[in-house]
Parts: C-alpha cells; sequence; structure tokens
C-alpha cells in the first residue's frame, strides 16, 4: 500500500495539475477528450487503482463530513435550515447508510489526522469553500468533494445562479415601474459574497434597461434591528421607490417596519426580496 499510485504521481508525470487529473478519474465532463483519454491511459499504465469504499457486514457506511460556513451574525441560521440540509443528503444517499459528521469550515485540517473519525469518504461544504490547503489535501488523499451553492474547478458543485435570478427580480420591477424606477438593494453584511452575486445580478438588469444603478444605491443591514432606524431613513432620503432586499426574510422586516411607518406598498413603494425557491418555481 506504501507505492500506491495517486492522482499526485500522474500529474508529475503528465506535467498538469492533480485537481484535472482528479476531475478526470472522477468522470467529470470538463476536461477534453483528447487529455481525458491521455489521463486514463497514464493511470492503466502506472497501474492506478481508485480507493474502495470502507464495507461493514456486506452493507456500505459512507463516512460523510460536512463543512458549515463560519459567521458571526446572529442571523446566518436564518438563511439556511440545517435539519433540512441533513435530510435532504440522507435523501440524496438513497438507502445507504450515513454517518454525517458536522465542521465548521475554520481552516483547520487536524480533522485528516483524527482516528476517532475513522476513514473518510466524502465531503460537502454547504454555502462554504475550501481553503486551497484543504482542497489539495483531499485531492492529495482521492476523498471526494461536492460544493453546495459556490463555484469550483476543483471540485464537483451544485450551483444556483443567484445572481441571475437576482437580475430576473430586476426586470419584473422594471416592467412595473418602467423608466421612473429609482431602486436600491439592501444587502446581508453576514453573508456578503453572496449578497454581492445578487447585487451584481440587479445591476446587470437595470443597466440593460439604462436606469441608474450603482454602489450608491446598496446598502449592508447587520441585524434586523437596524431597518427602522437607519434603512428605512436611507431610503427615504434617496428617495427610492423600489426596494430589492437580500431574500424575503429581510424583506419582511422591511415590509413589517414600512408598514408601521405609514408607507404604502406596493403604491408607494415596491418591495420584493430574492427567493431562490419561488426563483425555480415562478421566476417571478
Amino acid at each position: 500500500m506504501t507505492n500506491r499510485v495517486t492522482v499526485y504521481d500522474i500529474a508529475k508525470k503528465l506535467k498538469i495539475s492533480p485537481s484535472t487529473v482528479s476531475r478526470v478519474l472522477n468522470n467529470s465532463n470538463l476536461i477534453s477528450d483528447e487529455r481525458s483519454r491521455q489521463i486514463q491511459e497514464t493511470a492503466e499504465e502506472m497501474g492506478y487503482r481508485p480507493r474502495a469504499i470502507k464495507k461493514q457486514e456486506s452493507r456500505a457506511i459512507l463516512n460523510i463530513h460536512l463543512f458549515l460556513p463560519t459567521s458571526d451574525s446572529t442571523l446566518a441560521h436564518f438563511f439556511y435550515n440545517v435539519s433540512e440540509l441533513l435530510d435532504s443528503i440522507q435523501e440524496g444517499f438513497g438507502g445507504v447508510r450515513l454517518n454525517i459528521i458536522t465542521r465548521i469550515n475554520d481552516g483547520n485540517l487536524d480533522f485528516l489526522s483524527f482516528k476517532k473519525t475513522g476513514h473518510i469518504d466524502g465531503c460537502i461544504f454547504a454555502f462554504t469553500k475550501p481553503t486551497r490547503k484543504l482542497s489539495e489535501a483531499l485531492i492529495e488523499r482521492e476523498i471526494p468533494a461536492v460544493l453546495l451553492n459556490r463555484r469550483s474547478r476543483q471540485h464537483a458543485c451544485i450551483y444556483y445562479d443567484t445572481s441571475k435570478g437576482t437580475k430576473t427580480l430586476a426586470d419584473k420591477v422594471y416592467e412595473k415601474r418602467g423608466n421612473d424606477i429609482r431602486a436600491c438593494y439592501v444587502a446581508f453584511s453576514g453573508l456578503k459574497s453572496l449578497s454581492m452575486s445578487r447585487f451584481r445580478g440587479a445591476k446587470e438588469s437595470f443597466e440593460e434597461h439604462k436606469i441608474a444603478f450603482d454602489e450608491q444605491n446598496l446598502i449592508f443591514m447587520d441585524d434586523l434591528n437596524t431597518i427602522p432606524d437607519r434603512i428605512l431613513p436611507w431610503i427615504k432620503k434617496n428617495r427610492f421607490n423600489t426596494v430589492i432586499a437580500f431574500n424575503d426574510y429581510v424583506a419582511m422586516a422591511l415590509f413589517q417596519a414600512m408598514l408601521r411607518r405609514g408607507i404604502k406598498i406596493p403604491e408607494e413603494i415596491s418591495l420584493t426580496g430574492f427567493s431562490a425557491w419561488l426563483n425555480r418555481k415562478s421566476q417571478r
């Protein structure tokens, strides 16, 4: 076993990246046919064998490490439901027995050497991405990984295009308001990269319609409690008549605050919030 051929050995011989070798050996269609054949032939010549899944009593028990993002915000739990995520993962594996170990993606690699965690059959990164060192370590150990709602060149991804979804949302509000629209975007500082992805979608839409929309139309919300005293005065000061919120939770908080201020919706202000579920169902 000490002389076992790895993806790094194949990559070194072909003078290409280990991630490219890993993608081909995991049946990715992102690599050209010619390069894929070269990697497959070299792997066979070198005696490469994929890692076998651990068996217990003739049934597979997979050890899956689920990584969740770090967050200092108390609001983060509003934006993903861990119990629903676990149920979905279990459903995706069908009747296979799972041992799911949850971890915070803090960059610590010590878990790779812990005997207590046992054999690692795969990693799932939900709403977060592995660091470069962790990614290289997973590739070196031939541990498959999949990213949920994040993009990666090294690993498989399941990703909903939130930028495109927000663009669709902005297109719809433009249909209602026309050229008189003065739109703003209320982002969430706890998930800044995702907030900016959605902002860029709205910006693309308004640019196509030749409506001014840039960072001056953007405000970050740290906490729902800041809406009455900071967000609403900013909206009023800039005379915005359309508000696009980071998601439906933020939109509902804005809706309640506006009602208490006597603001008529949608007569005075059009209000909407991004929802991946609704975008999938109705592209509202």
